[in-house]
C-alpha cells in the first residue's frame, strides 16, 4: 500500500518562506525592520486616535491628527512620554505603550546596524574589498620572495609615488602583520593585501588586474622543494596566467605578466597565451648559472647583486640621436654610465658589439647607471681618455677540480654548464650523504654524455669533518654548496652553513700546517636572505642568495620587461658575459694613478667592456662590498695595486 504523504500546514510554508527571506541578505532585514515600524505606528495611531473617538468622546479631525503625530513622535523618541502628562489614564496606557514598541524596534535597529558595521569590518580585514588603484603592480602568491620583491619595488619608487598590491589565500590581517614586521619602511611605496583565490576572476578583478601595469605570479613553493610539489606549482601558475588574461581580455592596454616556473617544458604553453605580455622566468636555470659564473670568479657574485636590483647602479634602455658615433666612443659622451649592448627595433639583444659598432636610429643602447634621469648624451666627448700600454699577458687554459656538495634539480645545469668553460680531462667530484637511485640515474647519464670529463660520484656525510677531510677540499678550485630537495628552508640553511663552517675551518687548519694560502672558491646556496650577513661574515664573497637573487630578477622584469633579455644573455656561456680579471693582463708596468676613462679605453683594446673595479685591499672587508665598485665616475683617480681587479664584459676569461 502506497504511503500517504504528509501534508505541508500553512504555517510550515510560512515559516519556510520567512526563512528564505531572512536569509537572502541585510536588505531583507531592514526591510522587515520597515514593516515592523509601519505596522507599530500604525497600530498604535489608531490605538490612540480609537480612544480619542470612542472613549474620550472628543475625536476631532484636528485631535486625531494631533494623536497620529504624538504616536510618531512617541515611538521613535522616548522622551515624547512627557506629552502625555496632562491626558487621561487610557491615553497615557497607548503611550506607554507606543514608546515599549520604539524601544523594541530601535533596538533591532541598533542590532542591524552593529552586525552591518562588524561583518563589514570583518570584510574589510579579510581583504574582500576592491581595490581602486591604478598602474600598481599586482603580486599573486605569498612566501618568502615577496618580501625581497617589496623592498625592491620600495626602491624603485623612491623618485614617485607607487602601489604594490598582494592577493593570497593567507588572511588579510596575517599578512599586514608578517608585513609590518619585515617590511617597517615603507617611504613612498602604498602596500595593500587582499584575500582570495590567485586563478579567481572574482578576486583577481577585485585586485584591479585591468587597471595594473604588472602582475607578477609567485611559485607555489620554495626552490627547494621536490619535484612532485614543482609539478603542482606549475600547474597553479598555468591556471592563474590564464586566469589573469581572461579577467584583462578586454583591457586595450593588458598588465604585463611575470610568472616564475620551473619546469622549462612548459614555458611554451605559458607564452602562447600572450607572447606580447606574458614573460616566464626559469628561475632554476638562471640561478644555476650564475652558481656557476661566480664559483669561476671571484667577486662576481657581489658584482651581480650591484647590477641586479633598483639600489646602486642598474640596466637601462636609453634611445638618442647617436649621430654616427661608435660604440667604442659612446663611455666618453655620458656623465653617468657605460653602455653595454644594443637592443634592436625588432628586441634582438646584442652585447659588447664591438668598438666600431655604429648604433642605428632606432637602436637602444643598454646601459649600466645609477639612475636613468641621469643618463644623457652629450654634444661632444666628456673625456679625453689617456692611451695606456696594454699587457700582451693571456691566461692560460688549465684542467680544473670541481667539488659539489649536495644534490637538486640545479646540480645538472651546474654539470651542463662547467662542461661549456673546463676541457677536457677536467674533474667534476660530486658528493652526496644518501644516494637515491634517480639522483645515480642522472649522473650516470652525465658521465655518458660527457666523456671528457672526469665525473665521480661519493657518498659521504657533509656535516661530518672527517668526511669532508678526506675530501682534501683545498685542492679543488671551486666548492659548490647546493641545497637537497626539502621545504624547511631554515633547515636547509643551519645544514648549509655548518657545512661551509667546517669547510672554512679546515682550510684555515691547511694554511695553518702548510703556510700556503687557499685558493679554492666556496659558492653557496642561501635560501633565507636574512642569512645573508652570516653568511658573509665567513668569508664567503660570493654566497648566492636563491631566493633574493630571483626576488630582484622579478622585480626588475615587473619594471621593465625586456631586460630579462639582457639577464639571459649575461648568464649563459655564449657570447659575453662578467669577469674580474687581474690588472697585469691589462697593465705590465702599474701607473701610480689613472682615471677610470682611461682604464675603459684601455679594456677597449681587449675588445671587451669595463664596468666596474675591485680594489684588493678591500677583498675580504664586507663593509666595503668586498672592494667591488660598479660604474665608478669616469673621472675618478684610481691608484692601482696588484690585486686589483678590472670588472668587465668580456667573450671569455683569458
Amino acid at each position: 500500500m502506497q504511503e500517504k504523504k504528509p501534508k505541508i500546514l500553512i504555517r510550515d510554508r510560512i515559516k519556510y518562506r520567512f526563512d528564505n527571506f531572512i536569509s537572502s541578505g541585510p536588505k531583507s532585514i531592514f526591510l522587515m525592520l520597515l514593516v515592523m515600524f509601519i505596522i507599530a505606528f500604525l497600530l498604535t495611531a489608531l490605538m490612540r486616535a480609537g480612544v480619542e473617538y470612542f472613549i474620550l468622546k472628543s475625536g476631532t479631525s484636528e485631535n486625531i491628527i494631533n494623536d497620529i503625530w504624538l504616536s510618531f513622535l512617541q515611538i521613535t523618541d522616548a522622551g515624547a512620554v512627557a506629552e502625555d502628562t496632562d491626558n487621561s489614564m487610557p491615553m497615557k496606557i497607548v503611550g506607554i505603550v507606543t514608546i515599549l514598541l520604539g524601544m523594541i524596534f530601535f533596538s533591532g535597529v541598533i542590532a542591524f546596524i552593529t552586525t552591518e558595521l562588524d561583518k563589514k569590518m570583518s570584510d574589510l580585514r579579510k581583504g574582500r574589498s576592491a581595490v581602486l588603484e591604478k598602474g600598481h603592480i599586482v603580486v599573486l602568491g605569498w612566501g618568502e620572495m615577496v618580501f625581497e620583491i617589496i623592498k625592491e619595488l620600495i626602491v624603485a619608487n623612491e623618485s614617485g609615488r607607487g602601489s604594490v598590491v598582494i592577493l593570497s589565500e593567507m588572511e588579510k590581517d596575517e599578512m599586514d602583520d608578517i608585513l609590518l614586521e619585515r617590511v617597517p619602511e615603507r617611504k613612498t611605496t602604498k602596500i595593500i593585501t587582499r584575500n582570495g583565490k590567485t586563478s579567481s576572476l572574482e578576486s583577481l578583478r577585485r585586485v584591479g588586474v585591468n587597471e595594473a601595469r604588472a602582475v607578477v605570479i609567485l611559485p607555489m613553493c620554495s626552490e627547494s622543494a621536490t619535484d612532485e610539489e614543482k609539478i603542482i606549482s606549475d600547474a597553479k601558475v598555468l591556471k592563474t596566467i590564464l586566469a589573469v588574461v581572461a579577467a584583462s581580455r578586454f583591457d586595450p592596454t593588458p598588465p604585463n605578466i611575470i610568472a616564475e616556473v620551473f619546469d622549462t617544458t612548459r614555458r611554451g604553453v605559458m607564452l602562447s597565451l600572450d607572447p606580447e605580455h606574458i614573460t616566464m622566468v626559469e628561475t632554476e636555470s638562471m640561478i644555476a648559472k650564475i652558481i656557476v659564473q661566480s664559483s669561476r670568479t671571484t667577486g662576481l657574485g657581489v658584482v651581480y647583486d650591484h647590477i641586479i636590483g633598483f639600489s646602486g647602479s642598474e640596466i637601462y634602455f636609453y634611445g638618442a640621436d647617436w649621430k654616427g658615433v661608435t660604440f667604442g666612443d659612446l663611455p666618453f659622451y655620458f656623465k653617468d654610465g657605460v653602455p653595454l649592448g644594443i637592443k634592436a627595433p625588432d628586441g634582438k639583444i646584442t652585447l659588447n658589439p664591438g668598438n666600431d659598432y655604429r648604433p642605428a636610429a632606432l637602436d637602444e643602447i643598454i646601459i649600466i647607471a645609477e639612475d636613468d634621469s641621469s643618463i644623457q648624451l652629450a654634444k661632444k666627448k666628456l673625456y679625453s681618455p689617456v692611451n695606456l700600454q696594454l699587457s700582451s699577458r693571456k691566461l692560460e687554459i688549465k684542467k680544473e677540480r670541481e667539488l659539489i656538495i649536495g644534490w637538486n634539480a640545479k646540480a645538472r645545469i651546474v654539470v651542463e654548464q662547467y662542461t661549456d668553460y673546463i676541457p677536457e680531462g677536467s674533474v667534476i667530484h660530486i658528493v652526496i650523504n644518501n644516494i637515491q637511485d634517480d639522483e645515480l640515474e642522472e649522473i650516470n647519464e652525465l658521465k655518458e654524455r660527457y666523456p671528457g670529463i672526469e665525473l665521480e660520484l661519493f657518498q659521504y656525510d657533509p656535516l661530518s669533518m672527517g668526511d669532508l677531510a678526506r675530501l682534501k677540499p683545498e685542492t679543488y678550485d671551486n666548492v659548490i654548496i647546493l641545497n637537497k630537495a626539502e621545504e624547511d628552508t631554515e633547515k636547509l640553511d643551519s645544514t648549509t652553513i655548518t657545512t661551509l663552517l667546517l669547510i672554512r675551518q679546515l682550510f684555515r687548519e691547511y694554511e695553518t700546517r702548510t703556510g700556503s694560502r687557499v685558493t679554492t672558491k666556496l659558492v653557496t646556496e642561501v635560501m633565507n636572505s636574512s642569512n645573508l650577513e652570516l653568511v658573509a661574515r665567513t668569508g664567503v664573497n660570493d654566497s648566492i642568495i636563491s631566493g633574493q637573487m630571483v626576488s630582484k630578477i622579478l622585480a626588475q622584469v615587473a619594471e621593465n620587461p625586456p631586460i630579462l633579455g639582457v639577464y639571459e644573455d649575461l648568464f649563459t656561456e655564449e657570447g659575453s658575459e662578467i669577469y674580474l680579471k687581474p690588472i697585469d693582463l691589462y697593465l705590465d708596468t702599474l701607473p701610480e694613478s689613472v682615471t677610470f676613462a682611461d682604464l675603459i679605453l684601455l679594456a677597449q683594446r681587449r675588445n671587451e667592456i669595463l664596468i666596474g673595479y675591485r680594489y684588493g685591499v678591500y677583498a675580504d672587508d664586507v663593509d666595503r662590498d668586498f672592494g667591488v665598485n660598479v660604474n665608478m665616475p669616469k673621472d675618478r683617480i684610481i691608484r692601482p695595486a696588484k690585486d686589483d681587479y678590472f670588472i668587465v664584459l668580456s667573450e671569455n676569461d683569458l
